[in-house]
């Protein structure tokens, strides 16, 4: 089976849905594009990173009075995605290989969950804008990570700014500003990199971000309240045992 219009529909549901949760919303797309039997391709592979812009533009909407009221964090923002920027444009082609290794995907889902299993978050006073350079810098080095197909952004952010002393909330708030330029930037580079896309892959990509965006919206904050409130082991015992699934049945 091809990606077609349901298929591109169900896919555009997971996207948003994961997004923002720290479980690699790109692992659940692959998984469930190998499930539908959608084949490997470089078309595929622009897809899938392709619709998260949706998300990213319904959590625009969704934290609009955070973006408005952190306008100060641009520049600590932009040494965020330094990192990510010069080392997604030097392994871009590394990156594609790596989306179709199904093992990959399944280990680093497991060691994510492990990982979460025994982080602790940080509960003290802290406010966004309290976010230093360095600090924007390290997050968005641990940033990277996440090109690693499974290892997921926001699950990487939060680990990173765990580690450095940040609260959740302002973590989760963070990773969504960073997120605005990097995934917006990887579309870019992605689209641009196959140049002569026909008009019917050009509307299944418009169909999975307006789906991905409609997804995101509706649900948003419930998952917010989920990431913020909930002990994080929830998603480190969800991880493990997908990456298992993934392991055991789908490789």
């Amino acid at each position: 089976m091809g990606l077609g219009i349901l298929t591109t529909i169900f896919i555009g549901i997971i996207e948003g849905l994961t997004e923002f949760a720290p479980v690699s919303s790109t692992a659940h797309i692959l998984i469930s594009g190998k499930l539908l039997g959608v084949p490997s391709s470089d078309f595929f592979n622009v897809f899938t990173v392709a619709i998260q812009s949706g998300a990213i533009l319904a959590g625009i909407i969704f934290f609009w009075k955070t973006v408005w009221n952190n306008l100060s964090l641009i520049p600590k923002v932009v040494v965020g995605f330094i990192p990510t920027a010069v080392v997604g444009l030097l392994i871009h082609s590394l990156v594609s290989k790596l989306f179709a290794n199904t093992w990959i995907i399944g280990l680093t889902l497991i060691v994510g969950g492990i990982v979460f299993l025994f982080l602790k978050p940080i509960d003290e006073n802290f406010d966004l804008k309290d976010i230093s350079y360095k600090q924007a810098f390290l997050i968005g080095c641990t940033q990277i990570l996440a090109f690693i197909p499974g290892v997921s952004r926001s699950g990487a952010t939060l680990i990173g700014g765990t580690l450095i002393k940040i609260p959740r909330s302002q973590i989760v708030s963070f990773s969504f500003l960073l997120g605005i330029p990097t995934i917006l930037g990887a579309s870019f580079v992605e689209l641009h990199s196959m140049p002569n896309l026909t008009l019917s892959q050009y509307i299944l990509i418009a169909l999975g971000t307006f789906v991905s965006f409609i997804t995101s919206l509706l649900t948003m904050k419930w998952f917010i309240k989920i990431l913020t409130q909930k002990p994080l082991y929830w998603f480190g015992w969800y991880r493990i045992l997908i990456g298992v699934t993934v392991i055991l049945f789908i490789v």
